[in-house]
């Protein structure tokens, strides 16, 4: 495997890593599901940021990414929270 193999490799298992943190941490702070974590992560704008690469934010923390998407797109986790009640 070549050098430019392997960090595609690592970076793409860095960003699963993280995904995965997100959505169990988005699911535990908003009380939905991992199914619905899941949804609301994979519409928001901070998927297509971590995805895309945008200002190297998939290096960052995965609860402070929670926090920015609570903060920033609360239209897709009130989905849910209206869903419930």
């Amino acid at each position: 495997m070549s050098m430019h193999t392997d960090e595609k490799l690592l970076e793409s298992m860095l960003k699963e890593s993280l995904e995965k943190d997100i959505i169990s941490l988005l699911s535990e702070r908003t009380c939905i599901t991992q199914r619905e974590a899941m949804d609301v992560f994979y519409k928001s704008e901070l998927s297509k940021q971590i995805d895309s690469g945008t200002y190297g934010i998939q290096y960052l923390d995965a609860a402070y990414l929670v926090n920015d998407l609570l903060e920033n797109e609360q239209t897709i986790v009130g989905m849910y929270a209206i869903n419930r009640s």
